[in-house]
């Protein structure tokens, strides 16, 4: 509770937004008519070992996904596992860790080729971008919750900025292309579908959304909706 005549702080949504952070009505999801194949075996065992790792924020996940009609949680379960391992990946490993250690050339204000709180670019679980984002840069990434919150926020502002973009995408490409700009961007991700490439053209590997779909799919394997 704030103390009377005490202003509070603001938080890293509303520093980012320049807004009060929304309240989303929790709303009930419709059966997914999508049943998605994986080639990864239900019993891969790099896979059970993350499977273990994601257990422990079920809450969390199920909370978030709740918040967007169309976001299953085991698409969060393919994001998490393609992006850190559910942490597994990261050093130091779990929700604190760091990934992507390749140095970059400068840009914006950062004049070095790594951060300037030390190495690593991606900043936990769902490994926020160090110069993209924000709240990797100020707000609270090593919490996941709000690690977990903002990834959904970047997702679904992707979402819509397709639906105003007018693409003609059907349920299952829209789905492909949200998942894409997560790693790529909206905008590069929206050049190549225009284009006529790939989805994934423009993502790491040019197959993340392919592979992060292959993963939702193993983690619907084990439950996850």
């Amino acid at each position: 509770m704030r103390r009377p005549g005490r202003r509070r702080g603001l938080s890293w949504y509303e520093r980012i937004f320049n807004r009060k952070r929304p309240k989303p009505p929790r709303q009930s999801k419709p059966k997914s008519n999508t049943v998605l194949k994986t080639t990864l075996s239900k019993y891969d065992p790099t896979m059970l070992k993350q499977l273990q790792q994601v257990r422990k924020y079920s809450r969390i996940i199920k909370d978030v996904a709740r918040r967007y009609s169309y976001l299953e949680t085991s698409i969060i379960c393919g994001i998490g596992s393609r992006e850190s391992h559910w942490g597994l990946a990261l050093k130091p490993a779990g929700p604190g860790g760091r990934g992507d250690f390749a140095r970059r050339r400068p840009r914006g204000d950062r004049r070095t080729a790594e951060p300037s709180d030390g190495g690593g670019y991606g900043r936990g679980l769902m490994q926020i971008d160090y110069d993209w984002h924000e709240f990797a840069r100020t707000g609270r990434w090593q919490d996941p919750r709000e690690n977990l919150m903002y990834a959904c926020i970047v997702i679904d502002n992707a979402r819509k900025f397709f639906k105003r973009e007018g693409l003609r995408l059907n349920d299952e490409q829209l789905l492909h292309a949200v998942i894409a700009a997560y790693n790529g961007g909206a905008t590069a991700t929206m050049n190549a579908i225009k284009a006529g490439k790939d989805i994934d053209a423009n993502t790491t590997g040019r197959d993340y959304g392919r592979d992060v779909l292959n993963r939702t799919a193993w983690f619907q394997l084990h439950g996850w909706k």
